[in-house]
């Protein structure tokens, strides 16, 4: 590990010192109080039943499942006391999160993950947070304040049955809290030794049949220099003059504004109409890309508007209709200079019980999406083949579920797609669940899948000249199919006692006509352009076990994910999973009114063959999390102090496909939150 800059650790080991002196004077004299109604106080049974929607696009207890699912809540959220999306997935078994820099992330669902990879699908309350130009999401540009968040489903696996195109090898679906569950106003700010901040206010109500929720936000976040790290590494340093430096800085600082709102109106006992709007402005520094690095700032914005009608009807039945949009702008000097999408949906869905034990879902999506882009400078920038784009899709998808006796569950999935600039396709997905005893305690499942993954404008259009044109050239592909994948899956979800759970699940999947990129050399000039070369078998299990009694929550979970390539020089341009993952999240409660909360995770170092790739990947890790809250005023307030990544004084580079350059990241942190609720 790369050690840190001279002086880092005095002043990380001076700042925490002086805030823990001040947090322990401030909360000690505080009067204790009883343990506070939530997730954490439901029963083993009550937290089996919390509702998972993300596997066949309804409510179900996790037993039912057709596809496995793993959940984080907003108890275990808060606890965590993290404020950025993707180290909290990182607590979740099957997802691979890496840090690239302090402001940005590459995650992915069992690989196959990078900033362009569009191969897991991201939603928010489960409409489309995918960006149509480059793929994976920027994901602190997200408009989504972490503790409105009610839980984050993670599908593991083709989802592409319920959710359509590049829900390839999973879904994450982030689901918002709702106005009308008597939601609380709160006011919530984090503050670290590096000078970060995170705040929050939320202001909530419920009056006669409206209900809303209103929340702004703010995020500072320095940059690796100015938090003790920031140490270069330049896999060719020789080549460092014609990227136009000869030493680097760290410019991952950012600050992003956040805003969201939800509207509800109860119309009837069978109506309920829902609205709203989120907006996110992030301003942060860029970084090098193919060479270039024009050390100036980059400015993105987000808006998201929505507005949807459920009804229920007197025979049981029950569908509703929503229309949604995302029009995002944002100016990368490092990338592109301008790029705009404006993306539009309009779906609906209709639940009909044919029988006591037999029901089927239909439904139905139509999406336009107009992307535009402006260049100044032709080298080094990324360039499309025309300024604008105007791409349609269309879909229809069936779920049948019937249960065929007291102990055995038949669910099938089907869907048809039709994209304008690829073509049409289907995904597939068919799992039988059997319970092995009368109270469904004990729940056997197998099942298959078919998904695919539509190439996007990225990868279809994009062109670039890197180096000053003198060592890499990409230009744009003539066609592309789709890729593919089939899957084998087996799982078990069991009560072994009145406080311990646990979850199997095993899988293998094959994927076809993967697109990646194929080179032509010319001397030192390397010609590149994106096609499907070949395929890739990947398998592996993920175990999970839960411990719950009054005061204590224990859950560990440990992932084995394999993933081979027919060609081990098959350059597929994103990062392998980790082959070995684990975590632990732990959190106890005292009489007095402390919690202490434990998160502990174990990642193995993962590979790219992307052709190339300054790096072969990135280093193993551990990281641990401990902090401890203590709640006043009758629970309505709390702080909380604690230290994140306690192992790891500073963190790695990471290097993206398309990076020659990265930098270590600092590590160990403490942080204090103060949060009140009125």
């Amino acid at each position: 590990m790369i050690p840190p800059k001279a002086g880092s650790m005095e002043n990380s080991t001076f700042r925490p010192s002086i805030c823990a002196a001040l947090f322990l004077a401030a909360v000690w004299s505080l009067p204790a109080q009883e343990i506070s109604d939530n997730y954490f106080d439901m029963s083993l049974e009550q937290l089996l039943d919390v509702p998972i929607i993300s596997a066949s696009r309804m409510e179900q207890k996790s037993t039912q499942l057709a596809i496995p699912v793993g959940v984080i809540t907003a108890d275990e959220i808060h606890a965590s006391g993290l404020t950025t999306l993707p180290e909290i997935l990182q607590l979740l078994p099957g997802v691979d999160v890496r840090r690239f820099n302090r402001s940005h992330y590459i995650v992915g669902v069992r690989g196959m993950s990078s900033f362009t990879s569009d191969r897991t699908l991201v939603l928010i309350d489960g409409r489309n947070a995918m960006d149509p130009t480059f793929g994976a999401p920027d994901w602190l540009t997200l408009p989504v304040m972490i503790e409105d968040i009610e839980r984050i489903e993670v599908l593991r696996g083709p989802g592409g049955a319920a959710w359509g195109a590049n829900a390839f090898t999973g879904v994450i679906n982030i689901i918002t809290k709702k106005p009308d569950n008597n939601l609380q106003s709160i006011w919530s700010t984090s503050i670290t030794e590096f000078g970060d901040s995170y705040s929050h206010i939320r202001l909530a109500q419920s009056k006669g049949k409206w209900s809303w929720r209103l929340s702004a936000g703010y995020e500072s976040i320095e940059d690796s220099d100015a938090a003790g790290a920031g140490h270069t590494v330049s896999a060719f340093s020789e080549l460092n003059f014609l990227m136009g430096f000869d030493s680097y800085k760290a410019r991952d600082f950012s600050r992003t504004g956040r805003f969201d709102s939800v509207f509800h109106y109860r119309y009837s006992d069978l109506t309920d109409i829902s609205f709203g709007a989120a907006w996110s402005g992030m301003e942060t520094g860029d970084s090098e890309s193919v060479g270039r690095y024009p050390m100036k700032d980059a400015l993105s914005n987000m808006t998201r508007l929505f507005a949807r009608v459920d009804h229920e009807f007197e025979d049981g039945s029950a569908g509703w209709l929503q229309w949604y949009g995302n029009y995002a702008v944002s100016h990368q000097p490092h990338i592109t200079s301008r790029f705009a999408s404006y993306d539009n949906y309009l779906e609906g869905q209709y639940t009909m019980p044919l029988t006591l034990d037999h029901s089927l879902t239909v439904g139905t999506n139509l999406r336009w999406t107009h992307l535009t882009s402006d260049n100044d400078a032709a080298a080094g920038e990324i360039m499309f083949r025309r300024g604008a784009y105007d791409e349609y899709w269309a879909g229809l998808f069936a779920i049948d579920r019937i249960k065929l006796s007291s102990r055995l569950s038949l669910e099938n999935q089907i869907r048809l797609d039709r994209y304008s600039r690829t073509h049409s396709d289907w995904s597939l997905r068919s799992s039988v669940l059997y319970a092995l005893d009368d109270n469904q305690e004990h729940v056997l499942r197998a099942g298959l899948g078919r998904a695919f993954r539509a190439a996007g404008v990225m990868v279809r259009e994009a062109s670039l000249t890197g180096l000053g044109g003198l060592f890499n050239v990409v230009r744009p592909s003539e066609k592309l199919t789709n890729e593919s994948t089939y899957a084998l899956e087996a799982g078990y979800t069991g009560k072994l006692s009145d406080h311990l759970t646990v979850q199997v699940n095993s899988y293998y999947q094959r994927m076809e006509d993967l697109i990646g990129s194929v080179n032509e050399y010319f001397g030192p000039i390397a010609v590149t352009h994106f096609d499907n070369i070949a395929g890739a078998n990947t398998y592996g299990a993920e175990t999970e076990l839960a411990w719950k009694s009054r005061k204590l929550h224990v859950s560990g979970w440990y992932a084995y994910n394999e993933f081979v390539t027919d060609d081990n020089e098959q350059a597929i341009r994103a990062y392998f999973p980790a082959r070995h993952k684990a975590g632990l999240r732990t959190r106890y409660w005292m009489d007095d009114g402390w919690s202490i909360n434990v998160n502990y995770i174990y990642n193995d170092a993962i590979h790219t063959n992307a052709a190339n790739s300054p790096s072969d990947g990135t280093a193993m890790f551990h990281r641990l999390d401990i902090n401890v809250a203590r709640a006043f005023a009758g629970q309505r307030g709390e702080i909380m102090v604690g230290v994140a990544d306690v192992l790891n004084a500073t963190r790695e580079p990471v290097y993206d496909v398309n990076s020659f350059t990265s930098y270590e990241t600092p590590g160990r942190m403490f942080f204090v939150r103060f949060q009140y609720k009125f």
